[in-house]
């Protein structure tokens, strides 16, 4: 018998972004967490959905919206596909790769952190893995417990975030960001969503043949 829990409709997460109210799940938004786009953040978040990762400068924070619209509706998105939330914040010194496994929805995401950590950071990025280690970043969110109840019946804007935070090059960080995307791809979550199989199965084709060269992705000069 499969979980349900609570996910947002991909219609209501392009009505928020366009500061409409959710139609089809209600309680998907929220007046004290904005989700409506500018220009920019819409050409960012068009861009996000063929690389399925987000690229912001900083951490996207808009001051006359005290906070960040385009983070928001990219972990909505996220969770309406039942994704990781993979984003690359573009910085002044180093650039850093988010992941944020909350939007999996599940009741112990131990092992699918292991299989970011093991097959991606140590297979591929040995000094990051140590880097991540070293500074018990995993082991601190594996031991941050599940508000399991929240998970099943709150919308993401009331659910805590669960994040590896990677502080990388920029010359990395975009390869980086397509691998954890790709190794998310093969997560098998047991709340599967119907809509979120009848939605995605092309996007997660997209992901598996992505390489991360797609040049028409991110405008790294322009962001």
């Amino acid at each position: 018998m499969k979980a349900k829990v609570f996910r947002p409709h991909l219609d209501d997460v392009e009505r928020l972004s366009y500061g409409k109210k959710a139609s089809k799940r209600r309680g998907t938004g929220s007046r004290y967490h904005c989700h409506r786009l500018n220009q920019e953040e819409r050409r960012l978040f068009e861009l996000a959905k063929v690389s399925h990762f987000l690229t912001v400068r900083g951490n996207g924070y808009r001051k006359e919206r005290k906070g960040s619209p385009l983070q928001n509706i990219w972990r909505q998105r996220s969770d309406a596909l039942a994704t990781l939330a993979v984003c690359v914040e573009k910085r002044s010194t180093i650039d850093a790769v988010v992941i944020d496994f909350s939007t999996l929805r599940v009741w112990d995401d131990a092992s699918f952190v292991a299989m970011i950590v093991n097959n991606v950071l140590k297979a591929k990025y040995p000094d990051l893995h140590e880097l991540v280690v070293e500074d018990a970043v995993v082991s601190s969110l594996i031991q941050t417990p599940i508000n399991w109840d929240a998970i099943k019946t709150r919308p993401i804007w009331a659910i805590n975030e669960r994040l590896i935070t990677i502080p990388c090059e920029r010359d990395v960080a975009k390869s980086l960001a397509a691998d954890v995307v790709k190794e998310g791809s093969q997560f098998i979550l047991h709340e599967f969503q119907n809509e979120r199989i009848d939605t995605t199965s092309h996007a997660i084709k997209q992901v598996i043949d992505y390489d991360g060269s797609d040049d028409e992705s991110i405008d790294w000069n322009d962001i």
